[in-house]
């Protein structure tokens, strides 16, 4: 059993959702037996003073079985989504943890599968298996009834059981082999949609529209052709079961029904009832055979998961509690070891409250700084200091709440203004949040806007004007409230007057923060107390 499903907080939904389910698949077993007291004490035996009561019986029946499906619902909404959820929030941390050597083993694609897709996956892995369980208690449970009912209709029945559990497990090898593909090569095709949207200016310049164009033809035509015979094995196992199970075992055991009745080792009431159990009996049977065909894709997430989750972590023993002092000693990196170092032997210090701007021509380095200090690149020579202790020994979960940055390249996200906010803080509550865009000078659009915070501002914040999407992500900063805020290029975009305006809120509502600007204008620079040339 899934560690997460025995925690004290699910434990006993878990339990519930599993009551629940019990009784669903048991209140299912009653139509029938109130179908075989109407042929028997209604039409055989022509009591009609009890037909008041099977109709009463069916209708308690329709109004329970409707309550406990709803019940199960919400008790499910309660269990498997937050499982997923917590599962998301296992892997980012796992993430953050890892080294950067480590995370570089993945494409993007493959990390953008782990995170989503897998984790949801291992959700539903679990909830199968539980509902799987139940299934197969139901249908032994239907199978004493069908032996109680006609032992010889119920043997006959039970005959191609083996063949069907042998073809099913044959199919759901053949459908892993196929999920796995498809989803090797989705990963492949995220990782070519992320680059193509950072770097589509450079697929214009360089008029690479067309090769672009057949590369994602190509994707599509891989995933369509692993897709299709996923589907065909699934749609395979489903129709043999079909066939078998509902056309010539259900035709057999009405001709074999007919002859038992013919010679009195059975009844029309118990022939008619013993159908409806055993349409039960494959509904249920088919529904398992369909969830262990399912369960082979959602096997393999739960593997890459584990195998992600159990990679070592390094070992970092210090937490950086409050930020004290920057260093960077004698660092070098290069991007590429064939090429020229980015840095060469580059070194500077900030201390807290500093005010820096990072000043230079393009490409000398400056956001290569940024990345380096933020734990994203690995320098192949020097050191960063944190409050004097390594780079490698601070826990990353207790510095990147620190640190807020503001990028030239906007950090917002096609979700409503509401959830962009809540990068910043998930727990900041309607008035703080309203507070944060009153300070940032935002208020009045958003509640300006039909939907107020409700409102969707597309990829990057594309709805949105340059000077907007600054000022919401500076809301975003006075919620986040860090110790060090980092400024890269970030009103670049901005007239004269916009930038002002943005510089002003941020240094006349943060008062005793530490400051990094990169900039190449005069003005930007002029608000710093330090500028550190490259």
């Amino acid at each position: 059993m899934n560690k997460i499903l025995t925690e004290p907080k699910y434990i006993g939904k878990v339990v519930l959702y599993i009551v629940l389910k019990f009784a669903h698949y048991g209140l299912l077993l009653l139509p029938p037996y109130c179908y075989l007291l109407f042929l028997n004490d209604v039409i055989t035996m022509q009591r009609f003073d009890r037909l008041w009561l099977i109709v009463g019986a069916y209708i308690v029946i329709y109004v329970a079985k409707t309550a406990v499906t709803v019940w199960n619902r919400r008790v499910y909404n309660q269990i498997f989504p937050e499982i997923a959820k917590e599962y998301k929030q296992k892997v980012l941390e796992k993430y953050i943890e890892l080294d950067i050597h480590t995370i570089e083993a993945y494409t993007t694609g493959e990390l953008q599968e782990r995170v989503h897709k897998d984790t949801e996956n291992v959700a539903l892995y679990w909830q199968k298996k539980i509902d799987n369980s139940i299934a197969i208690i139901s249908i032994l449970v239907t199978i004493v009834i069908l032996l109680y009912l006609n032992w010889v209709m119920a043997v006959i029945s039970f005959l191609l059981l083996p063949l069907s559990f042998w073809i099913t497990r044959y199919i759901k090898g053949k459908s892993n082999i196929e999920y796995e593909r498809k989803r090797q090569l989705q990963g492949k095709y995220n990782d070519f949609m992320i680059n193509n949207m950072f770097f589509w200016k450079e697929v214009k310049s360089n008029c690479l529209e067309e090769k672009k164009q057949e590369q994602f033809e190509s994707y599509w035509d891989a995933m369509g052709n692993a897709f299709l015979k996923a589907h065909i094995c699934w749609f395979m196992n489903r129709t043999f079961l079909a066939f078998k199970d509902v056309f010539l075992t259900k035709m057999g055991l009405y001709l074999l029904g007919g002859i038992l009745v013919i010679y009195k080792m059975a009844t029309v009431p118990v022939l008619l009832s013993f159908m409806e159990y055993y349409t039960d009996f494959t509904n249920r049977f088919l529904e398992v055979a369909d969830t262990l065909m399912k369960l082979g894709e959602q096997e393999q997430s739960v593997k890459r998961v584990q195998e992600l989750l159990q990679l070592p972590s390094p070992k970092r023993s210090f937490s950086l509690e409050h930020f004290e002092s920057l260093k960077i000693n004698g660092i070098s990196f290069t991007y590429d070891e064939t090429q020229e170092n980015v840095l060469d032997d580059f070194s500077m210090e900030i201390n807290k409250g500093d005010s820096v701007a990072i000043v230079g021509e393009s490409g000398c380095g400056k956001s290569t700084v940024i990345k380096l200090m933020a734990g994203c690149l690995v320098s192949q020579k020097g050191e960063i200091l944190w409050n004097h202790h390594p780079m490698e020994e601070i826990k990353r979960e207790t510095l990147y709440p620190k640190v807020g940055f503001l990028m030239q390249e906007s950090s917002l996200f096609n979700l409503t203004i509401r959830e962009n906010l809540q990068f910043g803080r998930a727990d900041a509550t309607e008035q703080d949040m309203l507070d944060a865009c009153r300070r940032a000078n935002i208020l009045e659009f958003i509640q300006g806007l039909p939907q107020g915070l409700e409102t969707l501002i597309g990829e990057k914040g594309i709805r949105l004007s340059g000077g907007q999407k600054q000022r919401l992500q500076i809301a975003r900063l006075f919620l986040q409230n860090p110790e060090i805020i980092v400024f890269d290029e970030a009103t670049s975009a901005l007239d004269y007057e916009n930038e002002s305006e943005i510089l002003n809120l941020l240094l006349e509502n943060m008062e005793e923060k530490t400051f990094i600007m990169i900039t190449h204008r005069g003005t930007s620079v002029a608000r710093c107390n330090r500028v550190i040339k490259m």
